[in-house]
């Protein structure tokens, strides 16, 4: 039988709300649990959790699509964001990053639950597991557009990505890599020229997996 462990980790995320900006950060109690035998193989997944929190998504700006400030920010600055599919409330981030964690972990090891709080938040903690409601609330069937409908939302692909945006050649796949791979960008995109059109940053953590979707 797997054995359960808890992580606690935090990360600070500049949040857009009707327009205005606010510092906030986020402090997560994950409960995880490993479904590989290999500790080489739990040791590398951990790696990629612990880098998903602490250099993906910190020091962000979390936002929603439609948020004229964020499409506002986009054009003009070089932050990287992460776009949420409801405003930034802390239950939406909590089932965003269950999800995403999760996403990562090629099941190797499966997050069980995440309790999220926030400094903005009035001390609430949000709990959120497979079974939670506020799964629900990330669905958004018109999240891409039809030719590219087929594609997962971020939060549910195994890439560094923390916003989607459509490219010519496909779908933004983040700002870092797992490892060694390439993340394809269009260097053409306005926005994306501009701020990713070097070697995206590698991370440790995980295998070098190639998936066709």
């Amino acid at each position: 039988m797997s054995n359960t462990f808890t992580w606690k980790t935090k990360f600070k995320s500049i949040i857009i709300v009707d327009g205005e900006l606010f510092a906030n950060e986020y402090k997560l109690n994950i409960s995880l649990t490993p479904h590989t035998a290999s500790l080489k193989e739990q040791t590398e997944y951990f790696e990629r959790l612990k880098n998903l929190f602490e250099q993906v998504f910190a020091n962000t700006i979390t936002t929603w699509r439609d948020e004229p400030l964020y499409h506002t920010l986009k054009k003009s600055t070089t932050n990287r964001f992460i776009e949420l599919p409801k405003p930034p409330y802390d239950q939406i981030m909590a089932a965003v990053c269950f999800c995403k964690a999760n996403s990562i972990l090629d099941s190797k090891i499966v997050i069980n639950n995440i309790e999220l709080s926030s400094w903005q938040g009035d001390g609430i903690t949000y709990k959120v597991d497979k079974d939670s409601k506020e799964l629900i609330l990330l669905d958004r069937p018109d999240w891409f557009s039809a030719k590219f409908s087929k594609f997962d939302p971020w939060w549910l692909r195994a890439d560094t990505a923390t916003y989607d945006q459509e490219l010519d050649k496909g779908i933004y796949t983040g700002h870092f890599s797992w490892n060694n791979q390439e993340i394809p960008v269009d260097k053409k995109h306005e926005y994306h020229a501009k701020i990713f059109e070097f070697q995206p940053k590698v991370l440790d953590g995980g295998k070098n997996k190639h998936k066709d979707k």
